[in-house]
C-alpha cells in the first residue's frame, strides 16, 4: 500500500468519523431540545399548578375570615353569661316575691271571703227567721 492509498483510507475513516460524530452531535442536540421543551412544558404547568393552589388558598382563607368576621359580629351582640346569670336571678328573686306576696294575698282573700259568707249566711238566717 502506497502512502497515497493509506492516506485515502485515513481521508475516509476520517470522513466516517467526522459523520459519526456530526450525527450524535445532531441526535444530542434533538435531545437536548426535546428535554428543553419537555422542561419548559412541566415548569408550565408547574406555575399552573401552583397558581391554582394560591387561589385556593385564598379562597379558603377568604372563607374563614368571613367565619371570623361572624363570629365576631356574634360575640358583640350576644349577651354575655355573667349579665344573663343575674337577669336570671333579678327574675327569680321577683317570682319569688310575687308568690310569698300571692300566698299572703290570697289568704287575705279567703279570709274575706269566708267573713262575707258567713255575713251573708247569718242575713239569710235572720231574714228567713224573720218572716212569720
Amino acid at each position: 500500500m502506497t502512502d497515497e492509498e493509506r492516506t485515502d483510507v485515513l481521508a475516509a475513516k476520517l470522513d466516517a468519523l467526522r459523520e459519526l460524530v456530526d450525527e450524535r452531535d445532531h441526535r444530542y442536540e434533538d435531545r437536548f431540545r426535546a428535554t428543553d421543551e419537555k422542561t419548559s412544558l412541566a415548569l408550565t404547568s408547574s406555575e399552573k399548578a401552583v397558581s391554582k393552589a394560591e387561589i385556593a388558598t385564598e379562597k379558603r382563607f377568604d372563607s374563614v375570615n368571613e367565619f371570623r368576621g361572624q363570629l365576631k359580629d356574634q360575640t358583640a351582640t350576644l349577651l354575655p353569661r355573667v349579665e344573663a346569670d343575674a337577669r336570671f336571678k333579678n327574675l327569680e328573686d321577683k317570682i319569688l316575691a310575687n308568690k310569698a306576696e300571692s300566698v299572703v294575698g290570697s289568704r287575705w282573700t279567703v279570709d274575706k271571703v269566708v267573713i262575707i259568707f258567713v255575713a251573708a249566711v247569718g242575713w239569710v238566717l235572720l231574714l228567713w227567721r224573720s218572716k212569720p
